[in-house]
């Protein structure tokens, strides 16, 4: 033993008394008490003692002393009265005389042993409940942050999406989000990254930051989760990736568009609950493949007018029950045509628990529900109040130009610019949409097919998404300054109904606009005009296809 122990002895026994040199050859620092009253002073000034040895033959009565540290005690004899003081004690050790040196020494070493062994693991113990105390306090501010950032408050207001998550444990690595974009189209973003806890959570963060940044700019899916790959894919180490679906409600274009990239089927459900169509995982999880062998491409349904969209995460389809049997996807159809579309999340999550009949699941869970009939879109002039119109005819007249030359036609967000100028300016949420999906129709139009030259028939191959990016990227590298596009909007509220003209010009390639516009809606090609035609009130080409004007009521 290294460290110099303090011993208290209390005795008046001349042959005990002598023992306090022996043990100060022993790295034993003793101090000796002779009278009660000596021992009280002891044990006020010096409180911290290694060891206390009694004499009981000096102090019968012990009842009445609190002892701060490990007693022997030392006796001629012992009555029954005291040795039940010992057990209310809980005295360490007792020694009868005449004592045996070697003895006592022992005794003395294995209780200075302990005793020290107990500080240190008192001390340990305080160290480690102050690295807990830290380590909570860090991560309840990290799960502050994270989620704060990751989970948007406003989903929850979104009316028809219904969404359920379950954490394993603080940190969680699936995520459900869902936005509008300022076209009024609904996007509805599911990931489950690999991994638990923060590990997962920190994965997702990138992938937030895209959704959020993209889908307020107007973006398509297919670019939304191309950059979400490119990203992670640049940011995650080589063995982190994050399963992830995007789901598109577009109500103006009447379609459902889905890209499943590594989590469970997607079903597309009708009004009874079932089936009608499945979306499996056709891509690889995010983060894995490089941006030149990464697929974009979706899938498209017809939206219906009832039903909705379900998904959930693996931790719903593969929990284990006490019987060993998978909760499996053949459960999960049959609980999905059982329950009410407006609590299909906790319906669900009910029948899940119940199959289980644990109080915790195996991992992860998350599911959405977005509820066809449920879902508010602003799409017509019609759904404007009286104090709406009222309220734009208080917007002064006020007119708008920007012109574009070379790269920069390809480098500003022409319809997210738009956007921002109508919200500033006071514009109602409906119409600052339907202005948004017109601009963004025709700025594409011009840009992509007028100036750069590129065919919207690659759209309709298998790799078409990718090859017309691919090509506009390569045009975009071509463009110079006698390349211009052009836009301007120019507010007019005067009269009984306010409206908005917008007037686009390009410098590009020109087309035949009458023939684009006569095609059937079915096809393809030209389904973008055609949609433009029916949210303006008049829709008008010149000069080849190179000038349009509509006009926004």
């Amino acid at each position: 033993m290294n460290k110099s122990f303090r011993i208290l002895l209390i005795t008046d026994d001349p042959e005990v008394i002598p023992w306090q040199d022996t043990f100060g050859c022993q790295q034993l620092k003793v101090t000796l008490a002779s009278t009660i009253e000596e021992t009280n002073k002891q044990l006020v000034q010096y409180p911290t003692y290694d060891l206390i040895i009694i004499d009981l033959d000096l102090i019968p009565d012990i009842s009445f002393l609190i002892w701060p540290a490990p007693i022997i005690l030392l006796a001629s004899h012992i009555s029954s009265e005291q040795q039940q003081q010992l057990f209310e004690l809980d005295a360490d050790a007792y020694i009868a005389k005449p004592l045996n040196f070697f003895s006592l020494c022992l005794k003395v070493r294995t209780l200075l042993k302990r005793g020290l062994l107990k500080r240190q693991l008192q001390k340990s113990n305080a160290a480690l409940q102050g690295y807990l105390h830290a380590n909570r306090a860090e991560a309840e501010m990290a799960l502050h942050i994270f989620y704060n950032h990751l989970l948007d408050e406003a989903s929850e207001d979104l009316r028809g999406f219904d969404r359920y998550l379950l954490s394993k444990s603080d940190f969680c690595g699936d995520l459900t989000l869902a936005r509008y974009s300022p076209s009024g189209s609904i996007f509805v973003l599911h990931v489950d990254a690999m991994g638990r806890g923060l590990s997962a959570t920190v994965t997702l963060l990138p992938v937030v930051d895209v959704f959020h940044g993209m889908v307020d700019k107007g973006y398509a899916l297919p670019m939304i989760v191309r950059e979400m790959n490119r990203k992670l894919n640049y940011k995650l180490p080589a063995d982190r990736f994050v399963a992830a679906s995007l789901v598109e409600v577009d109500l103006l274009h009447e379609q459902v568009s889905v890209w499943n990239g590594g989590m469970p089927p997607i079903y597309l459900l009708n009004a009874k609950g079932e089936a009608v169509k499945t979306f499996h995982s056709s891509h690889m999880a995010l983060g894995i493949l490089e941006d030149k062998s990464f697929d974009a491409g979706v899938e498209r349904v017809a939206l219906p007018k009832e039903g909705g969209v379900f998904a959930c995460s693996d931790g719903l389809i593969e929990q284990i029950n006490l019987q060993g049997e998978h909760y499996g996807n053949e459960r999960l159809l049959l609980e999905l045509g059982t329950g009410s579309q407006h609590f299909m999340t906790s319906h669900i999550a009910a029948s899940l628990k119940d199959f289980a009949g644990l109080p915790n699941f195996d991992d992860d869970v998350s599911m959405y529900f977005l509820h066809f009939k449920e879902l508010i879109f602003f799409l017509d002039q019609q759904q404007l109040s009286a104090k709406s119109v009222r309220s734009l005819q208080d917007i002064h007249p006020f007119r708008w130009e920007l012109t574009l030359k070379g790269r920069q036609i390809a480098e500003q967000e022409v319809a997210s610019q738009c956007n921002n100028l109508l919200q500033q300016m006071g514009m109602s949420q409906p119409l600052c949409q339907r202005a948004f999906t017109v601009i963004s129709e025709l700025s594409t139009n011009a840009i992509d097919h007028g100036i750069l030259g590129l065919s919207s028939n690659l759209k309709t191959f298998a790799d078409g998404f990718a090859e017309y990016y691919t090509q506009r990227d390569k045009l975009i590298l071509n463009l110079a300054s006698k390349d211009v596009f052009r836009i301007i909007l120019d507010w007019q509220p005067e009269g009984t109904k306010p409206c908005l003209v917008i007037e686009i010009e390009q410098t590009g390639e020109g087309f035949d606009a009458a023939k684009v516009l006569s095609k059937s809606p079915e096809e393809l090609s030209g389904r973008g005009l055609l949609l433009v035609k029916r949210l303006v009130s008049d829709l008008a080409f010149s000069d080849s296809g190179r000038f349009v004007r509509v006009i926004l009521e």
